[in-house]
């Protein structure tokens, strides 16, 4: 209990106090390499991992950093997803927007699902350390994030 406590007061204070992030340019990343016109799920995965790359290239002693930055990635590509969204209603019908959301809520619920399965198992199953399996919680959020700003983007476009 107390591992747990100060693993997340270090998470909490590096928040607060943090420096510039490594992950700022998560979203214009990769909202540059949807735009090369990548559309399959391995295009996608792609684009998504080059934008979590100062994340994912953080050694695993590391872990408290590689986890904020994931938390800063994903946060990106959340405010990503709300200004789509945003620019979509004002250019489609109600019943569309309606359409669009409910798509949206399901996409994000099935990837933070997969998510929360993934961390139970590692504390179940696994000897890895809380850190560990909370960077990898982290990763796995911040890709459930990207996953549905990949999709809303392409969704918008399509609209046009």
């Amino acid at each position: 209990m107390k591992t747990k406590f100060w693993s997340f007061l270090t998470l909490a204070c590096m928040l607060i106090f943090s420096g510039p992030a490594s992950a700022q340019d998560a979203r214009l990343t990769l909202n540059t390499c949807l735009s090369e016109g990548t559309q399959d799920e391995e295009g996608v995965l792609s684009c998504i991992n080059e934008a979590l790359n100062p994340c994912l290239t953080q050694s695993e002693d590391m872990s408290s950093v590689a986890t904020l930055c994931f938390i800063e990635a994903r946060g990106q590509f959340d405010e990503g997803i709300s200004s789509a969204m945003s620019d979509i209603r004002g250019r489609v019908d109600e019943q569309l927007i309606a359409l669009m959301t409910i798509g949206l809520k399901y996409d994000m619920l099935s990837g933070l699902l997969q998510c929360d399965r993934l961390e139970e198992l590692a504390l179940a199953l696994s000897e890895l350390s809380g850190e560990i399996i909370q960077r990898q919680k982290a990763q796995c959020l911040a890709t459930t994030s990207g996953l549905a700003l990949a999709r809303v983007t392409s969704r918008a476009a399509g609209l046009d």
